[in-house]
Parts: structure tokens; sequence; C-alpha cells
């Protein structure tokens, strides 16, 4: 079978987040299965193709999304004449198959989702302070213009994301919590979204991450993009009231900087500030290659991931993978990640009270914590095995492929 992979997303050049690790994981996946596989990817300097983990690799040079878009169209063009694809795939944000679809109506489409950008922008609004949200309207009126802006109502009709979904002879989606999004934002046929989750396959140097009843090591982690969506509002003022309760204690952020709650603040220069009674406990650290991930979270005795919503999550199953007990959100997919208090810990990240109190249980719980260190390994390894994964979308393909 041959399969075309459509994401403007793809590491290094354009994709650090779960987009391009979903594609890069899948590719290499279904490769290792046989199929003929090409990813055709954005870069902002690159317009070649290589080999790499079995599969072909199209790097598309465009300046953007919406550039990758029509870009795109001339050289899966040229390949699809040479041998034709039997199916195309591409996630929901930004439409990346959307001028391919038009070209080549009748190449069946699986549309994956994600998280669409209308979702994102809504959870991002919760930090929008409401004289903000004024000024956004009484500047428009200055200029003639009647905008609700943050209060304007959402309409799906008018959303590229939805739009684009409709042309998707197929659907699937990495966990129950997204589907359930899009059946009840925009009316989709629950029957037509089949959820298997993203395949992932650790790396030996995360499972060779030892779990130790030393409990000699004091220090809770997050990691992951510096922004309000992942919940790091709530978590760095729970954080704060905890280094203050516990002065041996220490909090590791591992992440590159994003906007932070308010207008004209990062987010690192918000936690900052929010953080300076206890800063001298807090240690930032940049944005790490995969590679250096393991050694950046090995000394965790906790990890903390209250993220507003995440469709899977590869950091919890990074973190899981690693073996450390983690504080996770029961907002999206780390909910199907993380059975609670089995595997991990589930808290609303919009209560800080509730991930200031479960940080602080499996702080005063060594044994707690050693138990969901080992029940976590065992889980990612157990329940989301890679290989069954691989089989259970080998199977899907095939099936709707032919």
């Amino acid at each position: 079978m041959r399969i075309a992979f459509i994401s403007y997303e793809f590491p290094p050049d354009t994709g650090k987040g779960g987009i391009g690790t979903y594609v890069k994981q899948i590719a290499g996946a279904m490769a290792a299965t046989g199929f003929d596989i090409h990813v055709f990817a954005g870069s902002p300097a690159s317009e070649c193709t290589e080999i790499t983990g079995g599969y072909h690799l199209h790097w598309i040079q465009c300046n953007g999304g919406i550039d990758y878009r029509s870009k795109v169209v001339s050289r899966f063009a040229l390949l699809h004449r040479q041998s034709p694809f039997d199916l195309m795939e591409s996630p929901e944000i930004g439409g990346n198959a959307w001028d391919i679809k038009k070209e080549f109506p009748h190449i069946p489409l699986l549309v994956r989702l994600h998280a669409p950008n209308y979702l994102v922008e809504s959870l991002k609004e919760k930090y929008v302070p409401f004289f903000a949200k004024l000024r956004f309207v009484i500047g428009a009126l200055r200029r003639f213009r009647w905008d609700l802006g943050y209060w304007r109502t959402y309409s799906k009709e008018t959303d590229e994301d939805y739009q684009f979904i409709l042309s998707a002879d197929y659907i699937t989606a990495p966990s129950a919590a997204i589907k359930d999004w899009v059946v009840k934002n925009w009316n989709l046929l629950p029957e037509k979204i089949v959820v298997i989750p993203n395949i992932f396959l650790p790396s030996d140097a995360l499972l060779q991450i030892p779990i130790s009843r030393d409990f000699a090591k004091k220090q809770v982690i997050f990691f992951g993009r510096l922004n309000v969506l992942k919940g790091l509002v709530n978590a760095t003022k729970a954080m704060k009231k905890i280094l203050k309760e516990y002065p041996d204690w220490q909090f590791k952020v591992i992440g590159d900087d994003g906007n932070g709650p308010y207008a004209g603040i990062s987010m690192r220069r918000w936690m900052i500030k929010e953080l300076k009674p206890v800063l001298s406990q807090v240690n930032f650290v940049d944005g790490v290659v995969y590679e250096a991930l393991p050694a950046g979270i090995a000394d965790a005795s906790i990890v903390v991931l209250p993220s507003l919503f995440e469709s899977f999550s590869y950091t919890c199953a990074e973190a899981m993978a690693a073996g450390k007990a983690i504080v996770a959100s029961a907002n999206g997919g780390m909910a199907m990640l993380v059975q609670n208090e089995k595997s991990g810990l589930l808290v609303n990240p919009e209560s800080v009270d509730e991930i200031y109190t479960n940080v602080k249980g499996l702080i005063n719980d060594n044994e707690k914590r050693y138990q969901l260190s080992i029940n976590a390994r065992h889980r990612i390894l157990g329940d989301f095995n890679a290989e069954k994964l691989s089989a259970q979308y080998k199977a899907y393909y095939q099936t709707i492929a032919n």
C-alpha cells in the first residue's frame, strides 16, 4: 500500500509539537510493516527528498502553512502520476491536503484530528482579562466597525478547519476526548470517527531511567511549551504554595518560552514574577532536543502536566515511560493514558487547590510515588504497546483503502 502523509509540520524544520511527532512515529511504524510511505513536509529552507526511517521524506520549501498547502500539490502530483497513492492523510489544522484533494478528489482522504484552532483559541481566552476584551470592542468602534471580538459568536461555517474536515472520506482521533469535542461542536456523526491512540515508541534512554526507592531527590518537573494552554497559570500558583511549605524541594521548568496570560508578558516572565518569593527553588531550562530529554527529567520525583486540554499528549507518555509519578490533567487525552490513582493522578487543571493537594500528597507519600512510577511505565508499555497499535493502524488503513 502506498500512503502519503501531508503535513506542514515535521521535525526538525517545522515540527516540535504533537503533529510532527505523530507523523514521524506513524510514518516509521507503517514503513516497518512494508507499506510504501511518503511524507510531504514543510520547510523554510529545504527543497529535497531523502529516505529516512524506511520512508520517503519530501521537503517542500515554503513560507508557512498556507504557502505549503499550494506548493505541495505539484510534488504530490508528480509522484502520484509515477505511481498512484492509495490513500492520503492530513491533520485537520490548516487543511494541509485541501488543495491536493481538490486536484485529486478520487484519492481517499483521511483526516487525523489533533486540536482544531477554535478549541485552542477558546482555551487561550480564559486568561484574557475582561478589560482587555472590552478594549478590543471599543477599538473596533473607534474604527467604525462592530466587532465583539472575544465575545463574538462562533460559527463553524466560517471555520477553515471545519470546512476542510467536510472533505474527509475518513476521520480518526487519538482519544475519545477530542472525538467528543468535534461531535459536540461540529455536529459530526460519531460513527464516522474512529479512535486509535497515537503510536508512541519510547526511547531506550527513557526506559533505562531507574525507578528507585531512594527518596533523596526532591524535585517537581514540568516539561513542554511554556504557555497558558499547558495549565501553567494554575500550576505556578500551586507550586508557589508547595515551595513555601517545602523549602527543601525544587521546581524545574523545561521548555521554550511562549505567550503568558496577559498581553505583553511571556509565560516565563510571568512565572518568574509570580514565583519571586521562592525563586531560589526554581530552575528554568530552555526546551531540549528529544535526545536530551531523558537526562533532563531523570531526577524528577514528580512530573506535573496540568494542560487545559490535550488530544493525546506525548509529554505525558514520555513521563510515564520514564517511570515518573505524574499529576496530569483530567481534561482530554491524558485521562486515557493515565489510570487515576493507579498509574498517576488526574486533576482539574483549572483548580489550583487540586493541583496543590495532589502534588503535596505525593511529596508526603514516598511509597505512593514509587508505586505510581512503577505502574506508569507498565501502563505505557502494556496497554499502549507500539507493536499492537501498529497492527491496528495497518488493519485500518488496509480496510479503508480497499
